[in-house]
C-alpha cells in the first residue's frame, strides 16, 4: 500500500518504462461523460492501451479507474446516467457519496484494484496539519480503491453532510483542491479538461473544449452541468463532444509521433503535450 506526496513523484522517473504518454483527467463535477467520450477515441486512435499510465482528481479519478478496469466507455456512461437519475430523484446535497459509492461497487469488476495497481494515481487532498496533495497508486482491495474515489471527490456538504472524509485514518476532501490534473508516472502527460481552458486560464492542457469550440454552452450552463447532473440527451452530447475533441488532439498528434516524443523527453520533469491553446498555469483558481 502506498502513497506519494506529489514533491516525492520524480523519485520514480528512472524507473519507467513507457509505451505511450500517460492522460491525466481533471475534476469536472457531473461532465465526466466528456471525459468518456475522450477516452472513447483514445482508445479507438491506441494513445491508450492496457499500459497507458492514468491519472485523475474527482471525476477525472473514477474515468481513470473505469478505464484501467477494463469497462467499456458506453458502460460507463450508462452507470454515469442511472448515478444521474438517481441523483435527479434523490437530489445530490449530502446524498452523493452514497449514491456514487452503490454505483462504482455495482459497476466496477472485482479485481478493479489489481487492475489500478501501480498504474492509476488518484489524487486526494489531506487536510491536516495543513492542505497537502496525496497522489496514491496502489490499493489492497476493491473497496479501499472506491474509498480513494469517494476521498478524491469529498465535496464538504457535498458528497455527505461533514466537512471531511476518513481515508486511511486521514482526514481528507476532494482532491482539486490541490491537484486539479495530478501528473501521470509517464514521461509525459496530456491533460485533459472538461471546461475552456482558456476560460480558467490554464496552460499545458491537451484536450478541452478549447480544441473544437464550436455549438459549446456557455460558462454558466456548462458549470450548471457540472454542479447538478443533466438530463440524458446532454449526457449524451457531453460524450460526443469530448470524442471530437479528443479526435482534433488525435489528429494533430499521431500516435508514432507521440510515443517518439516520448523516447526523447525521458528524463525531463513531466512535460505534457498540448493542443496549440494559450493560458495560465494549471494551478490557477477556477
Amino acid at each position: 500500500m502506498r502513497e506519494q506526496r506529489i514533491q516525492d513523484v520524480e523519485a520514480e522517473q528512472d524507473r519507467r518504462v513507457l509505451t505511450s504518454p500517460g492522460f491525466s483527467f481533471s475534476a469536472a463535477g457531473h461532465l465526466f461523460p466528456y471525459h468518456l467520450g475522450a477516452a472513447q477515441l483514445l482508445i479507438e486512435k491506441g494513445h491508450i492501451k492496457e499500459t497507458t499510465p492514468l491519472a485523475g482528481s474527482s471525476s477525472g479519478a473514477i474515468v481513470s479507474v473505469a478505464i484501467a478496469s477494463g469497462v467499456s466507455m458506453e458502460e460507463a456512461l450508462m452507470a454515469t446516467k442511472v448515478l444521474a437519475d438517481d441523483c435527479r430523484r434523490r437530489g445530490t446535497a449530502f446524498w452523493l457519496g452514497a449514491i456514487l459509492c452503490d454505483v462504482l461497487a455495482k459497476f466496477l469488476p472485482e479485481d478493479a484494484h489489481t487492475r489500478c495497481n501501480g498504474r492509476v494515481r488518484i489524487a486526494v487532498t489531506e487536510i491536516l496539519p495543513k492542505p497537502s496533495g496525496l497522489l496514491v497508486d496502489q490499493f489492497d482491495s476493491k473497496e479501499d480503491l472506491i474509498n480513494a474515489v469517494l476521498a478524491s471527490s469529498f465535496i464538504p456538504g457535498y458528497m455527505a453532510p461533514q466537512l471531511a472524509t476518513l481515508f486511511r485514518d486521514r482526514l481528507c476532501i476532494d482532491g482539486a483542491l490541490t491537484m486539479f490534473m495530478p501528473p501521470t508516472s509517464a514521461a509525459q502527460t496530456v491533460r485533459v479538461c472538461a471546461f475552456s481552458a482558456t476560460q480558467l486560464r490554464l496552460q499545458g492542457i491537451g484536450i478541452s473544449p478549447d480544441c473544437n469550440p464550436e455549438n459549446r454552452g456557455n460558462f454558466k450552463e456548462v458549470f450548471n452541468w457540472a454542479v447538478q447532473p443533466a438530463e440524458d440527451d446532454i449526457l449524451d452530447r457531453l460524450f460526443k463532444l469530448g470524442y471530437l475533441d479528443a479526435a482534433v488532439w488525435a489528429e494533430e498528434n499521431p500516435v508514432a509521433e507521440v510515443v517518439e516524443e516520448e523516447k526523447k523527453m525521458l528524463g525531463n520533469l513531466h512535460p505534457v503535450v498540448s493542443c496549440p491553446t494559450e493560458g495560465q498555469d494549471q494551478s490557477s483558481s477556477l
